[in-house]
């Protein structure tokens, strides 16, 4: 039987009310216990299409999520959330998988895992949380929440193995036109490496492989910021842009 938080914010989805209570016992007790929320609320939304993850952090281990297949768009999207949130969007890169990954003895290694990825892409995320106020609750509630994921544009492909060095990426993320974020650096090649790698283990172990085709975001090169207008693009060398329109 689904926890209770998870019953929850599958009827959110139904209804679009945004959330705007939540008793403490419907609170995760820990990571895992929102992680299985995160299982529980793909499992009735539909297949998983795409995940998210950190770059790989300092001390610990990055966080992660999975995303259902139906919020997973392609370049040029027009894209009715049909959510009341307030809209953030962020500014990422994408991997593509060309080879499934279910989980092996002693886990991935970064080689492994390297060998697996087939094409790069930027990636607009669009966060649509919901609850009406997030800031206000715990982390651990938002980590449940597939981390306010509301939506995915992915642009189109290059080869992975012809990027160049992730940590001096250029990046442009511009609505209705102007630009809203600017960036000349980021998380390097091996660090996001190294997140995909942990991911490819850690969603294997929740019974959740990757497989081929599915793609990652790798973490906010730029935002969250506000989302202020209706037409979204990413410019940055190596890459084709990519673009949508909110409805």
């Amino acid at each position: 039987m689904p926890l209770p938080l998870s019953e929850l914010l599958i009827a959110q989805r139904q209804t679009r009310d945004l959330i705007t209570s939540l008793p403490a016992a419907l609170v995760p007790a820990d990571l895992a216990a929102a992680y299985q929320v995160q299982t529980e609320t793909v499992a009735a939304l539909g297949p998983v299409g795409s995940w998210k993850v950190q770059p790989y952090p300092d001390g610990g281990e990055p966080m992660a999520s999975p995303i259902p297949r139906s919020v997973v768009f392609a370049n040029g999207a027009e894209i009715d959330l049909d959510s009341p949130a307030r809209l953030l969007v962020e500014a990422e890169i994408a991997v593509t998988l060309s080879a499934d990954l279910p989980g092996i003895a002693g886990g991935y290694d970064i080689a492994t895992l390297r060998a697996a990825i087939g094409t790069a892409h930027l990636a607009l995320e669009i966060l649509a949380s919901r609850f009406a106020d997030p800031k206000q609750l715990p982390a651990l509630v938002g980590i449940a929440d597939l981390q306010s994921n509301g939506a995915v544009v992915v642009g189109p492909a290059v080869p992975f193995a012809d990027l160049a060095e992730l940590a001096s990426q250029v990046m442009d993320l511009r609505v209705d036109g102007a630009s809203i974020g600017r960036v000349s650096e980021g998380p390097s090649t091996e660090r996001t490496l190294r997140s995909l790698t942990w991911l490819a283990n850690h969603a294997a172990a929740r019974g959740l492989p990757l497989k081929a085709g599915d793609t990652v975001i790798t973490g906010a090169r730029i935002g969250a910021l506000p989302l202020d207008g209706k037409a979204l693009a990413i410019e940055a060398p190596g890459f084709a842009p990519v673009t949508a329109t909110i409805g």
